[in-house]
C-alpha cells in the first residue's frame, strides 16, 4: 500500500508546487499591470535596433532613441552617472505631447531640478559631425562643415514589445523604415511608476497604438 501510495504522494507535491508557481506568477502579472495603470504615461521616441534581428519570436526589440536639433547641446549631468546601478533620468513635456530627455542625477530629488518627470535608468548622449569640411579642389566646390547631429539613447528597461506574430510583423516593417525621412514617427508609450520604474504600456507608430495587455 505505501509502495503504491509513494508515486501518487509525489505527483501531488508536484502538482501542489506548480499551482503555487502559477498563482505567484498570476499575482505578480497582476500587480504589474496595476503598477503599468497607475503611472504616469509618457511619449518617448523610439527606433529599431540592428534590423537584421529586430523579430525574435513574438516580440519586436525596441530602442529609445532621441534625435535632437542640429547642434543641440546634451542635456546636463548624464555622463557624470552614466554606468552607475542606481541613477536617474529626468524628462520634460514636449509641445508636441511627448517627453524628452531633460537631464540626469544620482538620486530622484538631483534628477527633479532637470525635469518634472523622474525615472531610473541612465541615459548615453552623442554628437557626431555629419560631413567634414573641403577645402575648395578641382573636384569641385568648397564643402561646408554641417552642424553637429545629437542623439540620446535612453536605457529604462524597455526594450521588447510581446504581441502575436502578426502585429509583431507589422510593428518591425514600420520600425525597418525609420531611418527614411519620409517615415511615421513611433513612440514608447512608457508608464512611470511611483517607485521610479518604467513599464511599457505599448507603442505607436504613424499615430497607430498598440496597447500591452497580458489578460
Amino acid at each position: 500500500m505505501t509502495r503504491m501510495s509513494s508515486p501518487r504522494a509525489l505527483a501531488l507535491r508536484i502538482g501542489a508546487v506548480a499551482l503555487l508557481l502559477i498563482v505567484a506568477l498570476i499575482g505578480l502579472l497582476v500587480r504589474e499591470d496595476r503598477a503599468r495603470a497607475g503611472g504616469q504615461e509618457v511619449r518617448l521616441a523610439m527606433e529599431a535596433v540592428d534590423p537584421r534581428s529586430l523579430l525574435s519570436g513574438h516580440y519586436a526589440a525596441l530602442q529609445l532613441v532621441e534625435r535632437l536639433e542640429d547642434g543641440a547641446p546634451c542635456p546636463p549631468d548624464l555622463e557624470a552617472h552614466y554606468g552607475h546601478n542606481d541613477s536617474w533620468v529626468a524628462l520634460s513635456p514636449t509641445a508636441d505631447n511627448t517627453h524628452q530627455v531633460s537631464g540626469g542625477g544620482a538620486t530622484r530629488d538631483a534628477a527633479l531640478r532637470h525635469g518634472p518627470v523622474v525615472v531610473r535608468g541612465q541615459a548615453d548622449c552623442r554628437q557626431a559631425f555629419l560631413a567634414p569640411p573641403r577645402e575648395p579642389t578641382e573636384d569641385g566646390p568648397p564643402v561646408e562643415e554641417r552642424p553637429q547631429e545629437t542623439f540620446i539613447t535612453l536605457d529604462i528597461g524597455v526594450d521588447r514589445f510581446y504581441a502575436d506574430q502578426t502585429k509583431a510583423e507589422a510593428l518591425e516593417a514600420a520600425l525597418r523604415r525609420q531611418g527614411d525621412a519620409a517615415a511615421p514617427p513611433a513612440f514608447a508609450i512608457v508608464s512611470i511608476g511611483q517607485d521610479g520604474r518604467a513599464r511599457l504600456r505599448g507603442v505607436e507608430v504613424g499615430g497607430i497604438r498598440a496597447d500591452l495587455n497580458w489578460f
